[in-house]
C-alpha cells in the first residue's frame, strides 16, 4: 500500500510538471501574401455558323482563324487546341455547327492582338477562362514559408516585450490545405470589350490584375525566461 501511494504521488507530480511545462508557450498566427502577374492565359474561342451571315461553315472559320493567329505571331500548333465540337456537326451536314477552341497566351498584348484580329473576321465569342503562372506551385510554397517566418518574428517580438525569448516551435497548424489562389474573370481584368454595330472595340489594358496568394499558419513556441 505504501509503495502504491509513493508511485501515485510520483505520477501526479510528473503530470503536474508536464502540465506546467506545456503551458509555458506563446501562440501566434503568421500570414503572408504575394501577388503574381499571370503568364499563362487561356481563352475560349467559339465558332458558330449561326453568328455569320450566310451561315459560314465552321471549317472556313477555322482556317481563317488559324491564318489570322499565325499572322500576329502565334504558334497555333502549340497554343491552339479544340475543346468541344457539337455532335450535330457529325450527324447532319446541314445542321448548324458550333466548335470551341482553347488558345493559350502569355501576355496582355497577345490578347489585344487576338481580339483585334478575330474581331475583323466576325469572331467575337471570346472568353478568358483561366489564368495561372508557370511557377505557381513554387510561389505558393514560398508564400507559405514566409507566413511561418512571420509567425516566428511576431512570437519573438512579443516574448521580448515581457523580458523573455522563444525556443523551439512545438506546434504548427497549416489551415491552407486545398486553398487555391484568387484569380479573376473578364469583368475584373483591366480590359473592357463593347459591341457596337456588330463590331468589338478594345481598350488596351495597363496590365493584368495579379493572382493573389494568401496563406496563414497557427504556431506555438516555447518561452524561455532571461
Amino acid at each position: 500500500m505504501k509503495r502504491f501511494t509513493i508511485l501515485f504521488v510520483a505520477l501526479f507530480a510528473s503530470v503536474a510538471v508536464f502540465a506546467q511545462q506545456a503551458e509555458n508557450y506563446i501562440q501566434v498566427n503568421g500570414s503572408a501574401e504575394k501577388e503574381v502577374t499571370p503568364n499563362e492565359i487561356y481563352l475560349a474561342i467559339t465558332l458558330d455558323e449561326s453568328d455569320t451571315k450566310g451561315r459560314q461553315a465552321i471549317e472556313l472559320q477555322r482556317k481563317q482563324m488559324i491564318s489570322a493567329l499565325k499572322a500576329i505571331g502565334i504558334d497555333t500548333n502549340k497554343s491552339l487546341s479544340i475543346s468541344d465540337l457539337s455532335s450535330s456537326y457529325y450527324k447532319r451536314g446541314t445542321s448548324l455547327a458550333v466548335a470551341q477552341y482553347q488558345l493559350k497566351l502569355s501576355t496582355s498584348q497577345q490578347i489585344i492582338a487576338v481580339y483585334d484580329a478575330l474581331g475583323q473576321l466576325g469572331i467575337s465569342n471570346i472568353d478568358i477562362v483561366r489564368v495561372t503562372h508557370t511557377d505557381i506551385e513554387r510561389l505558393k510554397s514560398e508564400c507559405r514559408k514566409e507566413a511561418m517566418k512571420n509567425a516566428r518574428t511576431i512570437a519573438s517580438e512579443l516574448a521580448e516585450a515581457v523580458g523573455q525569448s522563444i525556443g523551439e516551435c512545438i506546434y504548427i497548424y497549416d489551415s491552407n490545405r486545398g486553398v487555391t489562389p484568387t484569380y479573376y474573370n473578364d469583368g475584373v481584368m483591366l480590359m473592357r470589350a463593347a459591341k457596337s454595330t456588330n463590331e468589338m472595340t478594345i481598350e488596351e489594358p495597363v496590365e493584368f490584375k495579379k493572382i493573389k496568394l494568401s496563406y496563414s499558419v497557427t504556431t506555438k513556441f516555447t518561452l524561455n525566461g532571461k
